[in-house]
């Protein structure tokens, strides 16, 4: 029998919101399993994590067999009792200005394949094996994004495609994955302080950016963190197919 709050498995694990994420759980005794393309990455998240049991799996969301032959390893260590999927991004990064009548199709085609194929994958390769041997508060997190929801926020038309349709999928998923004992929601940030959103904007852009929000400020990756931790543990029991939204009143559903 697992201490804790078991395993949690997050895709994307290695990047500045799934680093913080993983951190997060481990803090509240989740045995973590952080899941990236990167290993080298991962490796470096998984130094960080508090108390023992953590792991790191390396998959490619993007490849069906890679995701089946991870989610396959993982179980066989010990099922997971939630899921979070943090991985995805643009791939037309802020400043570059493509709009829909510029935008190259093979990046449209790669941000789907990242974005939401590859968040289908996991999911469907979880809600798998959630079906087959249920666990008591089982939790499926998918990282949105305010671009799903406003227009305007600075990305590209495929990014904001990508997103808007999660929100979809978590809803039908929370819908049928219900009888399972699954829960299913969205956390949506709005513009966060990671790494990588500071390697591909100019302090211009972050400017423009913070402005947005109520606050006048970016989130940081540790406040998207505490909201995947409360939707992730047993408290959250009676929210699903809902969205939270973390975006400083960027958009007021």
């Amino acid at each position: 029998m697992q201490k804790g709050n078991g395993r949690a498995i997050v895709i994307g694990g290695g990047g500045g919101i799934g680093g913080a994420i993983c951190r997060t759980l481990a803090q509240q005794h989740h045995h973590v399993v952080v899941a990236d393309f990167d290993e080298a990455r991962a490796r470096d998240v998984l130094a960080t994590l508090e108390g023992d049991g953590h792991t790191i799996e390396v998959l490619d969301v993007t490849n069906e067999g890679s995701v089946a032959a991870a989610f396959e390893r993982i179980e066989t260590q010990g099922p997971a009792r939630v899921l979070v999927i943090a991985s995805g991004g643009p791939q037309v990064h802020l400043g570059q200005h493509a709009d829909v009548a510029t935008l190259a199709r093979d990046a449209w085609d790669r941000t789907l394949a990242l974005n939401l194929s590859g968040a289908f994958c996991c999911l469907q390769a979880f809600a798998r094996q959630r079906t087959a041997k249920p666990l008591a508060h089982g939790r499926v997190i998918l990282l949105g994004s305010t671009a799903g929801s406003v227009a305007g926020s600075g990305v590209d038309i495929a990014y904001s495609a990508s997103k808007a349709a999660l929100l979809g999928m978590a809803r039908q998923a929370a819908f049928e994955l219900a009888p399972a004992g699954l829960t299913v929601n969205v956390v949506a940030p709005g513009p966060v302080g990671t790494p990588e959103f500071f390697r591909n904007t100019s302090g211009a852009i972050r400017e423009r950016i913070a402005a947005m929000t109520l606050a006048g400020r970016l989130a940081t990756p540790e406040e998207v963190s505490a909201s995947v931790a409360y939707v992730a543990s047993a408290q959250a029991d009676f929210v699903t197919g809902a969205t939270l939204a973390i975006n400083g009143g960027v958009h007021m559903a």
